[in-house]
């Protein structure tokens, strides 16, 4: 089983591996989540970011450091400065141009939005005062570790997700450029008497793919989903799109661009009249849109018929049985065709969920404790053609994880929140356009007979038309470990050490034939 933030891994080296390594020294506190890869305009690897503290001074003063690397792993700039011991680091971007880091200080009731560019040099700070109710609804996410606030829009500038205190709860979309276009912001209605919320699940150079989900109360399971689509140059509504529960019930999973100007949707389809938050799907569905709203084109693909042919089984009970799928990616390749990159999951009982949740409602004083688990298991990836026409499936075996599904509601719903948390298995999929490759990358927990089990990093490699696997061991050390994607052909590993107040990096070349 794997864990993120408990369990922490060296890659095992020999003489025969290829392998650059560094080291950043003299970090007081570092979190992983708070690095990542710097891509040029062809989308690779050009270099590294990292945000961390460095020491703690005196009058409550905390020193901070933006160090940035190249792809080579040498430092190209170090800028430091001096921030209150309450501020912290909610979420870091990069757009291709810069970096946008969110900084939050709930005692001081605002967060920070710091732009700096390829140098580190500081572009641009813009203040962004919260009342009261806005900072709780905060701390709850704080709890889980990921705040859903900022999104880089590729070559233009970042958009930031605030909470917003209206007659309920709401949110505003705030568009900050950095290529010298014009600021917006896109907001829920101040009056609303529902508890709003927004989640952009794509945003590129020229839309904004939102779910606003919206509900009577908070812990209200009526909840209803409604799709909207933004001008991300003019903050302007395209068009939005509610797939209601009477009539042609679905649930969106994917978004992208098309080459003509339109916008492709993908998730799972029901039965009319089926709530998707707690029945199971008919199969897969995909929905061409232009800006205007007008579907051009959609495709239904069955469970029962198209995915059981495919995966050859004679039994729909055989893909139940697997569970469900949650699709991380979806890649065009330069044949125009796509594959869609996922994971089997499925909710399964969690004895010490269980037990926690019947000593809840006994009033023995533990919080809302989920008595299931999700149990995350192979790989999966989907081919369709150019018109989206279902071609192949191929399943890739990998060691079971699990995660605790705090009972969000359907395995569906789960599987969005466990995704946003980090839980899967799944880290990237690097794009090679040069080659017309791609890298799809997971962790993977191998239990092997009569030996010790082993961690390993596992890739899936689209090479002229083909899926293979490559994989490099890990081994077991005392510290914290997340991957990045190196320059092409190679992934970086990042591990802090507490204990040295270091952070290594080690970049590995993949087996490519």
């Amino acid at each position: 089983m794997k864990n993120k933030f408990l369990l922490a891994l060296l890659l095992m080296l020999t003489t025969q591996m290829y392998c650059q390594t560094s080291k950043i020294n003299e970090v007081n506190t570092f979190v992983l989540r708070n690095s990542g890869a710097i891509l040029d305009k062809n989308k690779d690897v050009d270099g590294y970011y990292f945000f961390y503290m460095m020491d703690k001074l005196k009058k409550g003063k905390r020193e901070f450091a933006i160090q940035l690397l190249d792809k080579n792993l040498v430092e190209v700039a170090k800028k430091t400065y001096i921030d209150d011991k309450n501020t912290f680091l909610m979420k870091s971007s990069f757009n291709n141009q810069g970096m946008m880091f969110a900084m939050a200080n709930f005692s001081k009731e605002k967060i920070t939005l710091l732009s700096y560019d390829k140098q580190a040099n500081l572009t641009g700070t813009h203040e962004i005062p919260l009342e009261s109710k806005e900072i709780k609804y905060y701390q709850l996410q704080q709890a889980s570790g990921d705040f859903n606030v900022l999104f880089p829009v590729e070559d233009k500038g970042f958009i930031f997700n605030k909470l917003e205190d209206n007659k309920k709860i709401g949110y505003s979309l705030k568009y900050y450029p950095t290529d010298g276009g014009k600021a917006w912001t896109y907001s829920s209605p101040e009056k609303s008497k529902e508890i709003l919320s927004i989640n952009p699940i794509e945003v590129n150079k020229d839309v904004v793919v939102a779910l606003e989900f919206s509900r009577p109360n908070l812990l209200s399971r009526k909840v209803t989903i409604t799709t909207i689509v933004i001008d991300v140059n003019t903050g302007k509504l395209l068009f939005e799109r509610e797939y209601s529960k009477s009539n042609n019930p679905r649930l969106i999973t994917n978004a992208f661009l098309n080459n003509d100007n339109s916008v492709v949707f993908m998730g799972e389809y029901f039965k009319n009249g089926d709530n998707i938050f707690d029945d199971r799907s008919l199969g897969l569905f995909t929905e061409i849109i232009d800006f205007s709203g007008k579907t051009i084109k959609e495709n239904l693909i069955t469970w029962k018929d198209d995915v059981a042919k495919l995966m050859k089984v004679k039994e729909v009970s055989k893909i139940k049985d697997k569970g469900y799928i949650y699709f991380h990616d979806i890649v065009r390749t330069n044949t125009n065709e796509y594959y869609a990159i996922g994971e089997y999951y499925k909710k399964t009982i969690s004895a010490g969920g269980t037990a926690l949740a019947v000593l809840g409602a006994m009033g023995g004083g533990v919080g809302n404790v989920g008595a299931t688990n999700l149990t995350i298991t192979d790989a999966v990836i989907f081919k369709f053609d150019s018109e989206f026409q279902l071609k192949s499936i191929k399943e890739f075996d990998k060691g079971k994880s699990k995660a605790p599904s705090y009972d969000f509601g359907s395995p569906q719903l789960s599987a969005h929140t466990m995704s946003a948390l980090g839980y899967f298995d799944y880290e990237y999929t690097q794009i090679d356009k040069q080659n017309d490759r791609f890298y799809a990358c997971f962790i993977d927990y191998e239990r092997l007979k009569g030996e010790k089990n082993k961690s390993a990093f596992k890739t899936i490699i689209y090479d002229e038309g083909e899926l293979t696997e490559d994989k490099i061991y890990l081994s077991n050390k005392d510290k914290t470990f997340k991957v990045l994607p190196g320059k092409v052909g190679n992934v970086l590993l990042v591990e802090y050490d507490k204990k040295k107040k270091e952070i290594n990096l080690h970049l590995e070349k993949l087996n490519i034939k």
